[in-house]
């Protein structure tokens, strides 16, 4: 007897080539099929969430006010496909309740699942809050003025001279507590820093948002008005300068004193302004002694309300 090794090309060229192919086709079939029906349960499939919502109220009266309406929820036990799971939110979801009828005084609301409404892909299994306690009270109305709040300092040498604000008085609706302490209502700060002109601005209203306002928008318009600030000075003992000299000469008094008005920041420097000048001209005097008045030029904007003295001796030699 003859023993020898496999030659494995002789092996493979007498396998069938597509065996293999089907084998696998055949065994990966029922696998697939059995995965539709898993994908499909799965899109089916419900799960349970509990959400709190934001409760609206509707047909209150117009003498009452809710209070405490910001803080009123129901929860709520909900069914909802999981392929929906993730886009459930209480944005979607509202309950509103009527108070038709209802007067001052506390009152329980029972929650309906009609009071309720929910996507279509989301169902009610419990409402974990049955009812809600509120309290109504009656309406006050109360007229106050608006007062503008500034803060910061505006630019050196300017001034405030007038706040306008639109509107200036506000009606107010509250109960009779809420309102009692309140005889004006402040705007927010207006920032006057390094401000050097006037100019508008909208502000909103310094007011609790639990009180209703009356224009609604709470806001009020502020129009700044801001000049130059004008201030008075006593200048004393300004030289006086003398032009067109031909011999030797004698003035007195050599200084004079001036009260100069203008913007502030112009009259603060008015001794280094290139366009302020104390001169006497004795161009063609003859010999001898003269009176002159002084040239006073000043910047533009500002005025000369007193001068001392008015006139000057001028001594000329021969």
């Amino acid at each position: 007897m003859r023993f020898g090794l496999l030659n494995p090309m002789e092996f493979s060229s007498s396998s069938p080539p597509r065996s293999t192919g089907r084998w696998i086709r055949w065994l990966l079939l029922p696998l697939l099929l059995g995965l539709v029906p898993l994908a499909l349960i799965a899109r089916t499939e419900k799960q349970e969430m509990e959400i709190a919502i934001d409760v609206s109220f509707a047909n209150l009266a117009d003498d009452l006010l809710l209070m405490d309406a910001s803080s009123q929820i129901v929860r709520l036990l909900v069914v909802v496909r999981s392929s929906a799971f993730d886009t459930v939110s209480p944005t979607n979801i509202s309950c509103s309740l009527d108070l038709t009828g209802l007067r001052a005084g506390t009152h329980k609301l029972p929650i309906e699942p009609s009071d309720v409404t929910l996507p279509k892909e989301v169902e009610l299994k419990t409402l974990l809050t049955p009812s809600l306690n509120i309290r109504l009270e009656p309406v006050v109305l109360k007229t106050v003025d608006v007062v503008a709040v500034l803060e910061g300092n505006v630019a050196q040498g300017y001034a405030v001279t007038a706040v306008k604000l639109e509107p200036d008085h506000v009606v107010l609706k509250g109960t009779a507590g809420s309102l009692a302490d309140i005889e004006t209502v402040k705007t927010h700060p207006i920032n006057l820093e390094e401000a050097a002109e006037s100019f508008k601005k909208e502000v909103p209203l310094n007011l609790p948002e639990a009180i209703v306002v009356d224009p609604p928008l709470r806001i009020a318009v502020a129009r700044v008005q801001i000049t130059e600030r004008i201030v008075t000075r006593v200048l004393e003992n300004i030289p006086v300068s003398v032009k067109g000299a031909g011999a030797k000469y004698r003035i007195e008094p050599q200084t004079i004193m001036l009260t100069v008005s203008g913007p502030e920041a112009v009259v603060n420097t008015l001794e280094s302004n290139a366009a302020f000048s104390v001169t006497v001209d004795l161009s063609g005097l003859a010999p001898g002694r003269h009176m002159l008045k002084a040239t006073i030029n000043l910047p533009v904007g500002t005025a000369l309300t007193r001068i001392d003295p008015e006139q000057f001796s001028i001594t000329i030699n021969k």
